[in-house]
């Protein structure tokens, strides 16, 4: 090892994949085996790199000039990030053994099975990653911290990627899952987040036989595989607290570019640090409006977003924020809803998400706009437009029609009689001023004027006693 020679790769090349490693690596953990990255040859041009927690084990693939054979050695990832501090992408670093790192052989390696391949195409990869969203952190809950593949479904495509976290479900139905032998529960890990894992397609699934109760897996494509051991346990019958078509009240299916808008404007909306951090979904005379405040004590502010085609009673639904901007993130453009207590429905095609409403106590505080535009114009240019005509369209957003609700006419008449009261009492203090400054000015003038009265009787005493 001694006179094993460095390999050089590109600090561009480097420092993405210390992103995906550091998110396994524990720096703080009390074996060092643990902090070290796995550093092998693959050919002439890649290296294999490779990071464990002792749970899951990450192995990517980077590009690098190895020319000479080189035997596995650790690093530690503290050092790796050392070397590319400060560096630019184009530079190039060398990795060579570190004296300090313990011997290659205590790295821990994944679990080594035999199981029969499954290619996950981009859809199931999707709803996998949207069920890895849903599902719980709760540590009490072990068996809800993942994804369910549910293969107990007779039939085509009768298969569905499930997840909870006993408030949220998620859905995705419509699969075909037949080379999975039962059914399995896939961690979550913060890793499913990363964007080289989710950008790169296909993925494989392989998932061994049980040894102890948990089954190994593995999902890998091309460049990378991330191992571990799927969860055991029952998974509840999440069937039952999906409603059927028929409990649903009222229905909304509003265009993607709603839901856009819907999931961008919550974060920026009031009230993030309420209780359950409620926010409402008003649907009425075809307009979508999502509703927040600040405090308990406020009335609730609207927020129009945009037109929905809407079927039954209009409906209020509060739900908690995260939650609606997930639902419409994920691009699920059907509401359905029975009343403020009951769950709400978001779907679209064969994916959908149920979500739990809140109570918040006076759903009736609401603080209405007589007029206010929408996100999302509810009318439709007569002609085509020029694309400067079309980015001025984006920011006038058509207002929506003026509600008659008589308290908004009564609010109207207070708010205007109260300017002209202000408007009145300004104009009155002026004129009090000005009547002031007359009057001063007149006590001055009649002193001025006893002034002269008083010079012209002494000069007219002079001219009399002169004669």
């Amino acid at each position: 090892m001694k006179n094993c020679k460095p390999i050089e790769i590109r600090v561009g090349d480097l420092k993405p994949a210390l992103v995906g490693l550091g998110k396994i690596t524990r720096p703080s953990a009390p074996d060092a085996v643990l902090r070290c990255i796995r550093v092998e040859r693959a050919n002439k041009s890649e290296i294999r790199l490779q990071a464990t927690d002792g749970d899951f084990h990450l192995n990517l693939k980077a590009p690098a000039k190895v020319i000479d054979p080189v035997e596995p050695f650790l690093v530690p990832l503290e050092a790796l990030r050392e070397q590319v501090r400060g560096c630019k992408a184009a530079d190039s670093v060398l990795i060579r053994p570190n004296a300090k790192a313990p011997a290659v052989s205590e790295f821990p390696g994944p679990p080594a099975f035999r199981a029969a391949s499954v290619e996950l195409p981009p859809k199931i990869t999707s709803s996998l990653l949207r069920a890895f969203a849903c599902s719980s952190s709760d540590p009490s809950r072990f068996v809800l911290q993942g994804a369910y593949l549910d293969v107990s479904g007779k039939g085509r495509n009768a298969h569905r990627i499930v997840a909870t976290d006993g408030r949220q479900l998620f859905s995705s139905n419509s699969m075909e899952l037949s080379s999975l032998k039962s059914s399995v529960i896939l961690p979550n890990h913060v890793l499913w987040k990363w964007k080289r894992m989710t950008a790169e397609v296909p993925w494989i699934l392989r998932v061994g036989a049980e040894k102890g109760g948990d089954a190994p897996f593995r999902i890998s494509t091309k460049d990378w595989s991330l191992s571990g051991k799927t969860i055991s346990g029952n998974y509840p019958n999440y069937r039952q607290v999906i409603p059927p078509g028929s409990d649903f009240k009222s229905r909304a299916e509003m265009s993607r570019e709603v839901a856009e808008a819907i999931a961008n404007l919550i974060p920026k909306l009031p009230g993030k640090k309420l209780s359950n951090k409620p926010v409402g979904l008003h649907i009425e005379k075809g307009l979508v409006s999502l509703l927040a405040r600040e405090t308990t004590e406020e009335p609730w502010q609207f927020y129009p977003i945009g037109p929905v085609k809407a079927e039954g009673p209009d409906q209020v639904v509060f739900a908690n924020r995260d939650y609606v901007q997930r639902a419409t993130g994920f691009g699920l453009t059907s509401i359905s809803t029975t009343d403020q207590q009951s769950p709400m429905q978001f779907s679209r095609e064969g994916d959908l998400m149920i979500v739990m409403p809140v109570r918040v106590g006076d759903t009736e505080k609401l603080k209405r706009p007589r007029k206010l535009a929408p996100i999302v114009s509810t009318k439709q240019p007569k002609s085509p437009q020029s694309p400067a005509k079309k980015a001025v369209s984006k920011k006038r957003a058509t207002a929506p029609p003026a509600t008659s609700d008589p308290m908004d006419e009564i609010e109207v008449s207070i708010a205007e009689a109260n300017k002209a009261l202000a408007s009145a009492g300004k104009k009155l203090k002026s004129a009090k001023g000005s009547l002031n400054t007359a009057r001063d000015q007149r006590t001055e003038d009649q002193e001025e004027l006893k002034g002269f009265r008083s010079l012209f009787r002494s000069i007219k005493k002079l001219a009399t006693g002169s004669n």
